[in-house]
């Protein structure tokens, strides 16, 4: 309150301090415009210029939605019931979420995070994918972890990129080394069902940090979900409650 001569009069309002950027976020806002002036925001999958995501307007118009899927491991079909697969050998995670179906624009964003060379994609895609799926605040994230020897061919972890640009739109928690391979594996392209599931076996280790905690396990493409049922039975073997798989893309 100010005083005055006709008594107290209200003073200036006060910013909350839920209004208040941290100097970190004012930060990072400000050099992301100055990025976005310098270099112009590129579609992820065509590079033409795009304005508020990783995808051009006709690109975005193109992409796929998922629509009807099992509802354990998101293979495209009638959804009142698990798959077959699944009710034959039920996963260990308990559901897949993915922004679309792998094809057009979307194959061609995941292909240029992956082999072209273009990591910074990673950070509109993650905010992109979690307007699809919406995790929710505060979300424990992990991501299935690239073989060593592909990581340094690579320069980076796509998976990891995406997990960490999705738990930050999302206001989730990062779980850096919750899981790790104990064992270099060939790729999973061209294999079958079988041949991916025998590929992965075994082939992850997860940190018991994880104990007690509803996981969220990001991956760039979920095809057979072999790999994604490898990385989650070593998760819930470490002690985590639950874990749910996030992709960009699913295949049909």
């Amino acid at each position: 309150m100010v005083r005055g001569a006709d008594g107290p009069r209200p003073g200036p309002p006060r910013a909350s301090a839920g209004a208040m950027a941290s100097p970190g976020a004012a930060l990072r806002s400000t050099a992301a415009a100055l990025l976005d002036l310098v270099y112009p925001p590129r579609c992820a999958a065509c590079g033409e210029p795009a304005e508020g995501g990783p995808f051009c307007e006709l690109c975005a118009e193109a992409i796929e939605a998922v629509g009807p899927a099992c509802p354990r491991c998101g293979e495209p079909g009638p959804a009142t019931a698990p798959c077959g697969a699944c009710l034959a050998s039920p996963p260990a995670f308990l559901s897949v979420a993915a922004g679309g179906l792998y094809g057009g624009p979307l194959a061609d964003a995941v292909q240029a995070l992956k082999y072209g060379g273009r990591p910074a994609v990673a950070r509109p895609l993650g905010r992109w994918l979690q307007a699809q799926v919406a995790l929710p605040r505060g979300a424990a994230v992990t991501w299935v972890p690239l073989a060593r020897r592909r990581r340094l061919q690579r320069g980076y972890d796509q998976a990891a990129l995406l997990a960490g640009h999705l738990a930050r739109a999302a206001r989730g928690r990062l779980l850096r080394g919750a899981l790790r391979r104990t064992r270099e594996t060939p790729t999973q392209v061209g294999r079958s069902r079988a041949a991916r599931a025998r590929n992965v076996a075994g082939a992850f280790a997860a940190s018991h940090a994880v104990a007690g905690l509803d996981l969220w396990l990001v991956d760039d493409v979920v095809t057979t979900g072999a790999t994604a049922d490898a990385a989650a039975r070593a998760l819930l073997d470490a002690g985590a409650r639950t874990v749910r798989v996030v992709a960009l893309a699913r295949a049909e």
